[in-house]
């Protein structure tokens, strides 16, 4: 048997969908199950049919979602209704047009009860949403102290962090959606109006509003797929060929080894917001055999990037001192701004649209090592 499957209104447009299923059994497609995004039908004979919903809400969850009592179910059945699928809270019923079958409602207000439960839900699930939306936005304004991996993951994977805004704004679209319809229909029956089985309206706006977010957020994951396929991780080279510096530029020499298994490396990718190099090197030195950490990560940020947003942003995503004020301001020739922190480890660098994240390991905790550091990427950035 051929089946066909169509796009349906939400959920909670409740007299949408009951005409959306009538006109379907008019062209002759019986509905058979309701999916989370489309409907499946099966041919039959076109006919004049009157589809029902009902919402019900029981502490028992069965394998299709929340199931109904059988004992309704079957009063239901000797009414009239035929039972025909369940979706979640929502039960599809049908009944030939003409037949002697009786609304399930003879007041609309009993109807309004049944959605008082729905209603206090979506309110609920409306508020988690808003928080975990408002901790995403928030750390780029006045918090996210302890929230840094957002920052640098929007400059160097933007294509993820905006799917999962995406994913988020789905959500809340949704559940904002859901709560005007539910909402809708619960003030009218209420109010003693019954509930419209054949509104003008097709409840189709938010499935196309619904669609265009999600070919947005998969049009982004695409876009993160191609960048991490170009993104170049080789050995770091001897002599530096991007805008950062290896141990040498400031007079450390040393064979290269390795830190926790990791050995030497550079990373660097391009994307809409940025370019990125970000360097990793170890070097054992000839004098006493100490083991000497360099850790770098150097954006050249695209024109309409603001450097001296970001490169606060940037710091929270350092080891130990996470906020700019308690760097200590240095003068570098050829640098706009450098700071270094007390404890000699980190230090950061802007120069126009480029800015550098800096961390320093030799067991000194020398300030003036990285005095030398930033010189040397001053110098560096100049030649590049």
């Amino acid at each position: 048997m051929k089946y066909k499957s169509k796009l349906h209104p939400s959920d909670y447009a409740l007299g949408e969908n009951e005409k959306f299923y009538s006109d379907m059994a008019a062209k002759g497609w019986s509905l058979v199950r309701r999916g989370a995004e489309r409907s499946f039908f099966e041919p039959s004979e076109p006919c004049s049919m009157r589809y029902r919903i009902e919402v019900a809400e029981p502490t028992v969850m069965g394998p299709d979602g929340y199931v109904i009592p059988q004992e309704q179910i079957a009063v239901y059945e000797d009414c009239g209704w035929e039972y025909v699928t369940s979706r979640g809270r929502f039960h599809y019923f049908r009944a030939p047009e003409g037949s002697e079958a009786p609304e399930f409602y003879e007041d609309p207000r009993q109807q309004a009860e049944t959605l008082k439960g729905l209603r206090k839900r979506l309110f609920i699930g409306m508020g988690v949403l808003v928080l975990v939306l408002a901790l995403m936005i928030l750390p780029f304004s006045v918090v996210g102290r302890s929230i840094t991996s957002p920052f640098m993951l929007l400059l160097t994977i933007p294509g993820i962090a905006v799917f999962w805004f995406f994913f988020l704004l789905r959500a809340f679209v949704s559940s904002a959606v859901n709560l005007v319809l539910i909402s809708r229909t619960y003030r009218r029956l209420k109010n003693g109006i019954p509930l419209d089985h054949s509104p003008k309206s097709k409840g189709m706006l938010y499935v196309f509003l619904d669609r265009l977010i999600w070919a947005v957020g998969l049009l982004c994951l695409v876009l993160t797929l191609v960048q991490l396929t170009n993104m170049q991780r080789t050995a770091l080279p001897a002599e530096s060929d991007g805008p950062y510096i290896v141990l040498s530029d400031i007079g450390i020499e040393g064979e290269r080894g390795e830190s926790f298994g990791r050995s030497s490396r550079l990373e660097s990718t391009s994307s809409v917001l940025s370019e990125c190099w970000h360097t990793s090197e170890y070097a054992e030195t000839n004098t006493g055999g100490t083991t000497v950490s360099l850790y770098q990560t150097v954006y050249r940020l695209n024109s309409f990037m603001s450097s001296k947003f970001w490169i606060r942003r940037l710091t929270k995503h350092q080891a130990f001192v996470k906020d700019l004020d308690e760097y200590t301001p240095v003068q570098i020739d050829g640098l706009d701004a450098a700071w270094i922190s007390e404890n000699g480890i980190e230090a950061a660098a802007v120069k126009g649209q480029m800015i550098a994240i800096i961390e320093f390991l030799d067991g000194k905790y020398s300030t003036q090592r990285l005095t030398d550091i930033l010189n040397a990427l001053a110098v560096r950035w100049k030649e590049y």
